[in-house]
């Protein structure tokens, strides 16, 4: 196998494909609206995980919790994804020494953020970059909202700046910055094909092009069938220059309140675990699509 950075490989002979992984963020405060001594320990969090066929975890962790995650993760056989946000190259040497002790499968980051000028982010992704390929741990940069990836500009012009970084992409982010509609004549894929071209793990969440999360029913409708080209559009770009053992992980990614709308009392009106799983299966209709195994 050769390393690349901007893809990650299992190390086998298998054939490129989709592997199903779920943000822990995403299972915070379940199950819907019960009270905080009814909600899923981790061990609940993780049995659901498995056995609904996802394999791995998105997590961001700390010193006070990073044993009792990767434990847990062990229990259920499930792998390990790390996500930070640096400002600092210390801030990445710490995520990078963290994926190492915890034997991560690769590190995405939310790269400083807005106001931080393309040259500064520029050195910032490089040095993650060096620092992760030390240990053979490929580094991708997360589109997001408040980071310098939260427009396509910005983010076309970091990939000028660094062309061989992978990305992580949240296109929701995208679509609400953009307010996009998934209309044909706003050409939402045409203006993002710099950025899908380098997609190498995408997070699941929808966008109205007002709301950055919605509920999406049982993803038939026109909104989260946008998202599946999208999606598919990525995908395709990936398959391109797949090689064996190549993996693309996808990753449900539905935050809860402030995230999650509510009604005025602050309750839940949508079960994002059952609409983590309808993501899911729309990533894997956009694979289908985009030519996938």
């Amino acid at each position: 196998m050769t390393f690349s950075s901007a893809r990650y490989n299992d190390g086998s002979q298998n054939p490129p494909r989709l592997r199903l992984q779920f943000a822990l963020w995403g299972l915070e405060k379940l199950p819907m609206n019960a009270p905080e001594e009814a909600r899923w320990t981790l061990d609940e969090k993780f049995a659901r995980l498995k056995s609904a066929g996802f394999e791995a975890v998105e997590c961001w962790l700390t010193d006070d919790n990073e044993a009792e995650t990767r434990a847990a993760l062990d229990r259920h056989g499930l792998r390990l994804v790390l996500g930070h946000r640096p400002f600092t190259p210390a801030d990445i040497d710490a995520t990078v020494a963290r994926a190492v002790r915890l034997q991560a499968d690769f590190v995405f980051a939310q790269p400083a953020d807005a106001f931080t000028t393309l040259e500064t982010v520029a050195e910032l992704v490089r040095y993650g970059q060096n620092a992760a390929a030390k240990h053979n741990l490929p580094f991708f940069v997360e589109t997001h909202r408040n980071n310098f990836t939260e427009t396509i500009p910005q983010t076309v012009a970091l990939l000028n700046a660094v062309p061989d970084v992978g990305i992580t992409g949240d296109l929701s982010h995208f679509v609400v910055v953009g307010e996009f509609y998934g209309w044909a004549d706003e050409r939402a894929i045409d203006r993002m094909v710099p950025v899908l071209e380098k997609v190498s793990h995408l997070h699941g969440r929808v966008s109205s092009g007002e709301a950055v999360q919605v509920d999406v029913g049982d993803g038939s409708g026109q909104t989260p069938q946008f998202f599946v080209s999208l999606w598919a559009a990525a995908m395709r770009q990936w398959l391109i220059g797949a090689k064996p053992g190549d993996v693309f992980p996808f990753a449900p990614e539905l935050g809860p309140p402030r995230y999650a709308l509510t009604l005025p009392d602050g309750s839940e009106f949508s079960d994002r675990w059952e609409q983590g799983l309808v993501m899911a299966n729309l990533a894997r209709q956009a694979w289908r699509e985009a030519g996938g195994g």
